[in-house]
């Protein structure tokens, strides 16, 4: 009840100080006053301050930039707080488990903060503890971040993903974070994942010291992102800086995106909060991941159409002809559809009339992606857009088709938006589909696929309940698209198939 309070009390000082700022009775940046607004809330606050950050379709360029701040100056908490919570978890204190342990912090963050210690043979390691009470103020926190979402939908709508679905994919990915014994066995397979690539070092972890709210793994030495970008940003640090350091800030991006990719394309699993935070760089432009509280499944269905829809859309640069793209994205993400028009059609009815009818669609949205594709491209380039807006209106745009990703594909979209974001920041000229393309020149499509990850082209259901449904499918085009209505009917009479 007293963090409900405080929120509110929070959210009416600041209101007031908005108040006096449009009466140009207060004078201070309006990005720095919300990130102090979030700083004062600290909690799940920050957390949403950090993903509101990578947003900058939510928040304009400068205030995204002002709010990377909040990856990187999160008070600590007290040593004594450590020392109990060590003697609730472990039975013991820091000094009597590590032959030395750091008192202070040499990293604070929302959820936890980070010691520095050595185990018995002198390997020194990071110890993360979670700071004492945060699953109450969470909860409280989801509460208020619901109300506030609420009223952002009815006033500050954002047209591609509402505040409402923002608010609960937070809480989904928070609930996971609040517990290090999940992290653990996430960068336990990460590490074994990522030892094919000389450029990456995850962390080793130590599960037998290691508990829900204490997790022991390898101290990296480098340079967190977060630092980098507000080195750049304020002037103390500059790419000549840098090189000097052994770092060279244009290459960096080209590492963890190509990473990344790796992971998604060719391993169980993939780091899904690459934020700045997360990244540490270390010289010859090697990288460190950390943080691996929220992470992706990879696809497991019908992964060679989404593949082929990538592979498509990379050989014309200028984005012209995408009919093959949306067909193989039709053929992945339309499962419903396929399932209802295939059903609809008599079972002796060939494959091949199943694909006319995709193509048909597929065309007709190619149309519609390919306008998009004109204007997004420019809004990308100037950093009005980010890349996961871009796709969730593509998305929006194809839910008349029945268009609909998995959770896994959408996790995914949200990494290389992140990616593209921070990119841009450390090389103007980085473009996310040249990446893509030099990941496929080492690895081709042949290579990413195996006979598991083709699937059957629908999955069929009950014929009347498949007619049913397309009829009401039509019906909703009659309202949408009427073009597009007329198109389909006429290509299904040819079958038979629904009632004239």
């Amino acid at each position: 009840m007293f963090r409900f309070l405080y929120i509110i009390s929070l959210l009416t000082k600041y209101f007031f100080i908005y108040s006096l700022l449009r009466l140009n009775l207060y004078k201070k940046p309006k990005q720095k006053i919300l990130r102090n607004f979030f700083e004062e809330a600290g909690g799940s606050f920050i957390k949403f301050g950090q993903l509101l950050a990578l947003r900058v379709d939510v928040l304009p360029k400068e205030y995204a930039l002002e709010m990377i701040g909040l990856f990187d100056n999160v008070k600590p908490f007290p040593y004594e707080d450590v020392e109990r919570i060590f003697l609730q978890e472990l039975g013991a204190t820091p000094q009597k488990i590590f032959k030395d342990f750091q008192k202070i912090p040499f990293a604070s963050a929302s959820f936890g903060q980070v010691h520095g210690a050595k185990l018995e043979n002198d390997h020194i390691v990071a110890v993360k503890v979670m700071r004492p009470g945060i699953e109450e103020k969470v909860l409280a926190d989801f509460l208020l971040i619901d109300i506030l979402a609420f009223f952002a939908d009815l006033f500050f709508k954002i047209e591609a993903l509402p505040w409402m679905e923002f608010a609960k994919e937070f809480k989904r990915w928070t609930k996971i974070e609040l517990n290090y014994e999940i992290e653990a066995e996430n960068m336990r397979r990460m590490y074994k994942n990522a030892s094919v690539n000389k450029n990456i070092v995850i962390p080793k972890v130590y599960p037998q010291i290691s508990t829900k709210k204490i997790l022991v793994e390898d101290y990296i030495e480098g340079i967190p992102l977060s630092r980098v970008l507000l080195g750049l940003k304020d002037g103390r640090l500059t790419p000549e800086k840098l090189e000097k350091m052994g770092i060279d800030i244009k290459k960096v991006p080209s590492v963890f995106t190509q990473e990344f990719l790796r992971e998604f394309f060719m391993d169980d699993i993939f780091h899904a909060d690459p934020h700045p935070g997360n990244i540490l760089i270390l010289k010859d432009n090697k990288l460190a991941l950390l943080d691996f509280g929220i992470i992706g499944k990879t696809i497991t269905y019908n992964k060679a159409s989404f593949v082929k829809s990538i592979t498509s859309s990379l050989k014309d640069k200028e984005f012209r002809d995408l009919r093959e793209t949306i067909f193989h994205f039709a053929n992945f993400s339309s499962e419903e559809l396929k399932s209802i028009i295939g059903s609809a059609l008599p079972a002796n009815t060939s494959q091949k009339r199943l694909e006319e009818i995709l193509n048909l669609l597929s065309e007709h949205f190619s149309e519609t992606v390919y306008k998009m594709n004109s204007t997004g491209r420019k809004e990308l380039e100037l950093m009005k857009k980010d890349y996961a807006v871009y796709y969730l209106e593509i998305m929006k745009a194809g839910q008349k088709y029945k268009v609909k990703l998995p959770a896994e594909s959408v996790l995914f979209i949200r990494v290389l938006s992140i990616t593209g974001f921070l990119s841009k920041h450390l090389n103007y000229n980085y473009k996310l589909a040249e990446e893509m393309r030099e990941f496929l020149k080492i690895h081709p499509e042949e290579t990413l696929l195996d006979e598991n990850d083709y699937a059957p082209l629908f999955k069929r259901i009950n014929r009347e309940q498949a007619i049913e449904k397309l009829n009401n499918w039509l019906a909703y085009l009659i309202e949408i698209d009427p073009p597009l209505y007329k198109l389909v009917k006429e290509k299904f009479k040819e079958y038979n198939s629904i009632d004239s």
